[in-house]
């Protein structure tokens, strides 16, 4: 084997050392700078997309955190709404029941008027006909009629 020949040993390391030393000098002046720029770029995007994202994120906080005040705002604006209307529908209907009541009692008294007016027509309704009524029954037992204000001074003297 050619390599193993000890012969050839100082060109070998001479070239050996040439090639390390131009590889060193191409790596370190051409291609590192590029890949460091290239890594700096690339730190550089991500910290400022973690930048953009956290600024999004804090946007995002605040924007809940309105959202969620305006809701618990709407909610207890709705709810004062539903009590104001609850309270004016009761003060309505307590309203609509009294005015209910107070025609329901009039109606009432305007109904008992009636009766009292009817138990006057027909208690005078009903003297006459009891008046009639024993002048026939008197008539049929006696044979002889009666006049009707004989009958009642009759039945004033009892």
């Amino acid at each position: 084997m050619p390599q193993l020949d000890t012969s050839t040993f100082p060109s070998q390391l001479f070239w050996l050392v040439a090639c390390f030393l131009a590889l060193y000098f191409i790596l370190s002046f051409i291609a590192l700078p590029k890949i460091t720029r290239v890594l700096e770029k690339r730190e550089e995007a991500i910290a400022s997309q973690i930048n953009k994202a956290s600024t999004y994120r804090e946007q995002a906080e605040d924007l809940l955190a309105d959202y969620e005040k305006t809701l618990a705002e709407a909610r207890e604006t709705a709810h004062q709404h539903a009590k104001t209307i609850a309270s004016a529908t009761t003060a309505e209907i307590g309203h609509k029941q009294k005015e209910f009541q107070d025609k329901l009692k009039d109606r009432l008294h305007l109904a008992e008027q009636d009766l009292y007016r009817s138990r006057i027509e027909a208690s005078k309704e009903i003297q006459s006909i009891a008046t009639e009524v024993a002048n026939a029954v008197l008539t049929k037992l006696t044979g002889r009629a009666y006049s009707p204000n004989k009958l009642l001074e009759t039945r004033k003297d009892t």
